[in-house]
């Protein structure tokens, strides 16, 4: 049922304005700053901010009445939306990829596997940390009253960028503390215990929210 109801979830938002316009916005950030990277690390910031998507058209479609009455446990409903904002995630990190190279060719470069191989783990990682953190609050309280929620972990990953930019703790010259592929790979961990952790917290809270 999970897998029915992430379907549903991603026809009932995904195809809209409101979801596809973030989207072509990753594309020109890739050609405006094209800085190997930087429509990757776009793709993570997008995905934070569509996050919310499905819960607001939850509420103005009163669909959580809906879920309320149907015979779908709302573990199913968890873990089909958790599933349903992983593939929108998938969807912009292809653009973002599909960006960064096009643009690359076009100026008769070619961007660094290793790079954006970090620079995707690094992306991926963010996205985890901000769904465990978006999850639980919008299935708990919903998105009228979450709604900063909606652009908290984003403003934050912001805010760090620029103190470890002014203090000079990110920065182009620094070696990396360990080989790439092994920074890669926790990269891709955290994420996906990220996602995992948000959809477990949030199926328990969600188990208990009374839905009217």
């Amino acid at each position: 049922m999970s897998l029915v109801f992430a379907r549903f979830d991603l026809q009932s938002w995904l195809p809209r304005t409101q979801t596809l316009l973030p989207l072509a916005f990753i594309v020109v950030i890739g050609i405006v700053l094209p800085v190997p990277g930087m429509a990757i690390a776009a793709s993570a910031i997008v995905t934070m901010l569509l996050v919310p998507t499905p819960f607001l058209g939850d509420e103005r479609g009163r669909l959580d009445t809906l879920y309320g009455t149907l015979p779908v446990s709302r573990t199913s409903i968890v873990v089909g939306r958790t599933l349903a904002i992983v593939a929108l995630n998938a969807v912009a990190v292809i653009v973002a990829n599909a960006s960064t190279l096009l643009v690359a060719l076009a100026r008769g470069g070619s961007p660094d596997p290793q790079v954006l191989l970090l620079v995707n783990a690094g992306a991926f990682a963010l996205v985890g940390l901000a769904v465990a953190l978006q999850l639980p609050v919008f299935f708990r309280i919903g998105y009228s009253r979450g709604r900063l929620m909606a652009y908290a972990p984003a403003l934050v990953i912001a805010g760090l960028a620029w103190i470890g930019q002014e203090t000079g703790l990110i920065t182009s010259n620094v070696a990396p503390p360990a080989p790439i592929p092994v920074l890669a790979a926790i990269g891709f961990a955290i994420g996906l215990i990220g996602i995992i952790a948000g959809a477990v917290v949030a199926a328990r809270l969600y188990r208990d929210r009374e839905l009217r």
